[in-house]
């Protein structure tokens, strides 16, 4: 720890429009190893926990990238204008939680549950989702949680790790997490006499980066989009923005404790979503190219969305929705049809060098409703192309410079202008969030022991999302990851549409 403590410099980080509207979440990831040599009876392992991911070269690797990441050991604040901050005060700091334990259980028996996480020794509810504040570190928000399972007989080892979203997206985690391996890898090859040096990284913590990509000039287009997310709420979204972030945090945490939600996984081979993408474009327009998150969003359309409406009925009636119902005015969501938010990671789209090593949240949201008419349509090509446009111009207006720059204005004046979009997309029933993280490198980390043979999400805050997740080299395609009401993951399984598609499925509660 003291090559951090001793080197960390005190700063105070504002946030910015895209951190403030990540408050209520949380990046949380576990990356599953096995210790195949043990597993195999092979001697070329001993017994010995230390000899499998060393517990002390892990440890010390962290906090040696975490000097790279200071915004990690910093405490969230509100100003008195209502904008948030990270403030890190070298002699008083918010330090993330680390541990490394051992596990009575089995890799084996883990890897047969599906790599369920809910049967490890450790509740990770509480550690995933929603930031809240913890006795831990003295009733202070936990900026990150970092736990190392080491299972029974050297079998393997789980890093999990949870983020709170304000510091950083899905992009900034595993640029965190692949930096804490390869430093961890190189400290065991300098240990056997193997120079490989570690190359050295930069990255920018610094919000006013952000300034690369906004435009400074407010179209009519700019502004309307603005106003259809950032509108409504009034005294409800004021007195969310004005809470603390603590008290903000116990009110959305126990809203996510009340949601009933379950984790289920589909396998689907690139040569299928190729195949898929391949016939849709025959009908696209001319001069435009869809991408495979296009043409899968489209059908995701179809297929979620009659899902959710058979499960509506028995969701809609139960206590805890209509009293949000209630509370919303009735302007949560699409009461006629269904909202598709897409994640849209926005660095690639940014004309500057350093782009990449920008580390704050830099993912818009591609928005558009859909009908009911619509989500009955089948899903033949020419249904799905015209649903793909709609995705592929939803995700060509998140990445506008005059919308992200009209947004930044209103959401860094205004603090209740980003709690409404934040506490819809957190509780409307009428939404369903498409997150795609096939570029994050998740299988590239590789502590010295050889890259994981599983990653899963963990405990998940609120419903209603997909993240479609690269798969293992060996085996390659890719995976779908609902977070969905049990009833909804019902419907999707007796989907003959959906299934098809499927190569292997795998859930737990």
């Amino acid at each position: 720890m003291n090559t951090f403590t001793n080197t960390v410099k005190s700063q105070t980080i504002w946030l910015d429009c895209l951190d403030a509207g990540s408050f209520p979440f949380s990046v949380s990831i576990g990356y599953w190893y096995e210790n195949t040599a043990a597993t195999t009876g092979g001697s070329s392992l001993s017994s010995s926990v230390d000899d499998f991911m060393p517990a002390n070269v892990l440890e010390q690797a962290f906090y040696k990238t975490l000097q790279g990441f200071p915004i990690l050991a910093g405490q969230l604040k509100t100003a008195d204008s209502g904008r948030h901050y990270v403030e890190i005060d070298k002699d008083n700091l918010n330090m993330p939680v680390y541990t490394d334990t051992h596990c009575d259980l089995e890799y084996s028996t883990l890897s047969k549950s599906g790599f369920n996480m809910r049967k490890l020794p450790m509740d990770l509810n509480n550690e995933s989702g929603v930031p809240i504040p913890s006795g831990l570190v003295g009733g202070k928000i936990v900026p990150a949680y970092f736990r190392i399972f080491r299972f029974k007989n050297n079998s393997g080892v789980l890093v999990y790790a949870s983020i709170a979203h304000y510091i950083t997206d899905g992009y900034g985690y595993s640029r965190f997490m692949n930096r804490w391996a390869e430093t961890a890898k190189s400290m065991q090859q300098q240990s056997q006499n193997k120079t490989t040096p570690l190359v050295v990284r930069q990255y920018i913590h610094d919000r006013s980066f952000h300034n690369n990509y906004r435009s400074s000039e407010t179209t009519a287009l700019s502004a309307s989009a603005v106003e259809s997310v950032t509108a409504g709420g009034g005294w409800f979204a004021k007195s969310l923005a004005w809470l603390s972030p603590e008290a903000r945090g116990r009110i959305f945490k126990t809203l996510s404790s009340a949601t009933d939600r379950s984790c289920s996984y589909f396998h689907v081979s690139s040569q299928t979503l190729e195949d898929l993408r391949t016939r849709v474009q025959a009908c696209a327009p001319e001069g435009t190219r869809y991408t495979i998150n296009d043409v899968i969003t489209a059908f995701l359309v179809i297929v979620v969305g009659q899902a959710k409406e058979k499960a509506s009925t028995e969701w809609w009636n139960r206590p805890v929705p209509q009293i949000l119902r209630t509370l919303s005015l009735n302007r949560l969501g699409n009461p006629a049809g269904l909202d598709f938010l897409v994640n849209v990671n926005l660095r690639p789209r940014i004309d500057h060098p350093e782009a990449n090593n920008y580390m704050g949240n830099m993912t818009s949201v591609g928005s558009f409703a859909v009908t009911r008419d619509q989500i009955h349509q089948q899903p033949a090509d020419e249904t799905l192309s015209a649903l793909a446009l709609q995705v592929h111009q939803a995700i060509a207006s998140a990445a506008n410079r005059d919308f992200i720059g009209q947004l930044g204005h209103l959401m860094n004046s205004k603090p209740e202008y980003c709690m409404w979009p934040t506490w819809s997309f957190a509780t409307s029933s009428s939404k369903f969030v498409v997150s795609n993280q096939t570029r994050f490198n998740h299988y590239g980390m590789d502590f010295g022991a050889g890259i994981p043979s599983m990653v899963r999400h963990g405990p998940h805050a609120f419903t209603d999302n997909v993240y479609v997740m690269s798969n293992h080299p060996d085996t390659g395609g890719v995976i779908f990851e609902f977070k969905v009401p049990r009833n909804v993951e019902a419907n999707l399984i007796r989907d003959n549409r959906w299934m098809k598609l499927v190569d292997r499925y795998d859930s737990y509660l």
